[in-house]
């Protein structure tokens, strides 16, 4: 384990870091900001279907006189925040630089449901243990606590936003105290806390059984170092009977097509996929109405802008393509792919996100893997960005993905074969249900294929 040495907020004091917070941002730039995030929203926005009771405009107007009156910078940015957040999609927010300081140091642990009780799932410091359960902060519920900050916190759906909100530290006091189940009050000050941060670990790759069941983890794509390691061990184990992707806590990065095309030995659908179709004339006539003067549209014209009125935000759909496996009709071939044909388990939980979900959904809708575990995060579509160049940007999800039958994807995730939750007694004692099931998945498989 390494040790942290004791962090100082903002590297300078209490005091210096609390001023910072005041820091004023002009009045020409908050509506620069705000105008330029209300003016992409229709341009590039692909998930109506999940905000389809938001009125934008009615929403912009209270969010541009609080953005014009905002006294400092943290004020205005979580006017932002609670902005973009209701649009409801995990791929559509705002940042700043400046939340990220100003908000102070890491938690130094996280926490989200289990079995309907606030667990913590990681923890940095020696106050806490995996698996202690959290009744409130501050001598508030942590139901309440979490409720009245849920407002700020960009995501496609309830399980979403709560795996990811102890990550958000700037909802979060400097100083604070938890209430644990077992009775005890933890006192955690950030700006003087000595975390322990494991030396990272992200891929990993071992055999669990000699010659029949191999075990391969990769919790990130965002460097293509982790896709080229995930390559070479499925080269190196290619001769195993079952090999096991554990992909669980991967949030993403570049879509591993490289590795699909290593393990896909069968054609696959592709995501279907929605994009914002901006057509001037259909805006107008579901905007005319609002134009008009009692009784001075015939019950023709009236019929007709309601007919029109359903395309006031418009998209086009592409279907997934039918992707050939390597080797395939007008498919490039490379030495020894696909690498391997054995049999594939994937373990997923809902850290898995984006380009995470894009390696998973093949393998299970092709068939080609057996998923065990959590259903994922349900969230990905390609965002436009744009960064201001002060330490503000935001992103806006340009598409709206589809399982390749056309059922939702987005906020609902992909739903695993083989269920396995672990309870907060497995948390507790460290057991890993789902790889033990995994485990016992492959040695059936096994061993049918010995009696064949």
């Amino acid at each position: 384990m390494k040790l942290r040495q004791p962090v100082v907020l903002c590297a300078l004091t209490l005091f210096g870091c609390l001023a910072w917070g005041q820091t004023r941002i002009p009045l020409e730039e908050r509506l620069w900001v705000a105008s330029k995030i209300y003016a992409s929203i229709p341009v590039y926005f692909a998930h109506w279907q999940g905000a389809r009771d938001l009125d934008l405009d009615a929403a912009y107007k209270e969010y541009l006189k609080g953005a014009a009156s905002a006294e400092t910078r943290w004020e205005f940015d979580f006017l932002t925040l609670e902005f973009m957040a209701r649009l409801k999609n995990g791929h559509t927010d705002f940042s700043d630089s400046f939340l990220s300081q100003a908000g102070g140091p890491s938690l130094g642990f996280s926490a989200a449901p289990v079995d309907g009780k606030w667990t913590v799932l990681e923890t940095y410091t020696d106050k806490l243990k995996i698996g202690d359960v959290i009744e409130g902060i501050d001598k508030v519920s942590m139901d309440r606590f979490y409720a009245d900050k849920r407002k700020y916190i960009s995501a496609s759906s309830e399980a979403a936003a709560q795996r990811v909100f102890f990550y958000r530290k700037w909802l979060f006091p400097q100083q604070f105290v938890l209430h644990l189940a077992s009775g005890a009050d933890i006192r955690i000050d950030r700006s003087v806390q000595e975390l322990h941060f494991p030396e990272p670990h992200p891929t990993e790759a071992r055999w669990i059984r000699e010659a029949s069941i191999a075990y391969i983890r990769v919790q990130s794509f965002d460097d293509p170092k982790y896709e080229d390691f995930a390559l070479n061990a499925v080269r190196q184990y290619r001769n195993a009977q079952t090999i096991v992707i554990d992909v669980r806590g991967n949030g993403g990065g570049s879509s591993p097509e490289r590795l699909l095309r290593a393990i896909l030995d069968r054609p696959y659908r592709d995501w279907s996929q929605a994009s914002a179709l901006s057509i001037g004339l259909f805006r107008t006539y579901s905007s005319l109405r609002d134009h008009a003067r009692p009784g001075e549209l015939s019950e023709r014209e009236s019929g007709y802008l309601d007919a029109f009125a359903e395309f006031a935000a418009p998209q086009i759909l592409a279907p997934g393509a039918l992707i050939p496996p390597v080797g395939g009709a007008g498919r490039a071939t490379l030495p020894n792919d696909p690498v391997y044909r054995g049999n594939i388990l994937v373990l997923t939980d809902l850290a898995c996100a984006s380009a995470c979900e894009d390696f998973v959904m093949p393998l299970k809708y092709s068939g080609r893997a057996t998923i065990v575990g959590e259903r994922t995060f349900g969230s990905s579509g390609q965002p436009f960005i744009y960064d201001f160049g002060n330490g503000m940007s935001f992103r806006i999800s340009s598409r709206r993905m589809y399982f390749p039958d056309g059922s939702e994807f987005e906020g609902v995730g992909i739903a695993p074969d083989v269920e396995v939750r672990p309870s907060i007694a497995d948390r507790q004692h460290g057991k890993d249900v789902a790889l033990e099931r995994a485990v016992g998945l492959a040695s059936e498989s096994g061993n049918r294929q010995t009696v064949k």
